[in-house]
């Protein structure tokens, strides 16, 4: 039994026991039971990316869809903004063989030609969105720490902190997540700098139960320095044939 498999074991043998309540879990402990949650079957999700600026106004809207594959033995996704007219802009496809690795690919263009990616603080063309906060990629990273417990928007939670991976080669240095622990969702995440000031917020608005699995609804990612908010806004969900 790999790592990945072992970590997946105990955290399934954590859930099925009903004496261990979240106070009583680790940071790591409490991120893999976010992990153990995410849907095991492919799905294919289709939204858009709405940009508002500071005073509210809704600059930019871009068509995405999202094929996640986060059961199979490799975790995938393939994240795609289009342009108004539903023609791909931009592609990534981010794979994670083991906890705080990542593998990535990118094709932008007309037609679409595959570029290099050195790392997923890349943003979004035209948007203040990273790849990294797109994919919420540090839901696979080891190192959480429990920091406190907070209530957001109504809801109990536990706040873990996780340092980037040090050859991640990312524009933050840590993140800091606010998990729900009766339903195992990330509800807040703000990626921190060096100093614990925030970079960007990830805040998740309405959740959406499909099939006895909570899924994020919609969820606003906004930037400290230009005060623009992303909303991602998820339309249709789909098992991805």
């Amino acid at each position: 039994m790999n790592r990945q498999s072992l970590h997946l074991f105990l955290i399934s043998l954590c859930l099925a026991l009903p004496g261990i309540a979240a106070a009583q879990l680790t940071g790591d402990e409490l991120m893999q039971r976010v992990r153990f949650s995410l849907p095991t079957v492919p799905l294919l999700i289709s939204g858009e990316l709405q940009s508002r600026d500071r005073r509210g106004n809704i600059v930019q809207v871009n068509p995405i869809e999202m094929r996640l594959a986060w059961g199979d033995t490799v975790p995938h996704a393939e994240y795609s903004v289009l342009d108004r007219f539903g023609a791909v802009q931009e592609r990534v496809r981010i794979e994670w063989p083991a906890y705080g690795q990542t593998q990535q690919r990118w094709w932008t263009g007309a037609p679409l030609e595959e570029q290099p990616l050195t790392d997923l603080s890349q943003l979004v063309e035209g948007l203040e969105l990273s790849w990294s906060d797109l994919s919420l990629t540090f839901l696979w990273w080891e190192g959480a720490r429990r920091v406190g417990s907070e209530r957001v928007r109504g809801r109990a939670t536990e706040i873990v902190e996780i340092p980037a991976p040090a050859d991640a080669e990312l524009a933050f240095d840590r993140v800091r997540l606010w998990i729900d622990p009766e339903v195992n969702l990330l509800m807040r995440a703000d990626t921190l700098d060096r100093r614990g000031r925030m970079i960007r917020r990830i805040e998740v608005r309405s959740l959406r139960k499909i099939d006895e699995i909570w899924m994020i609804q919609n969820l606003d990612i906004l930037s400290r320095d230009s005060r623009e908010r992303i909303t991602l806004r998820v339309r249709d969900v789909e098992e991805a044939g």
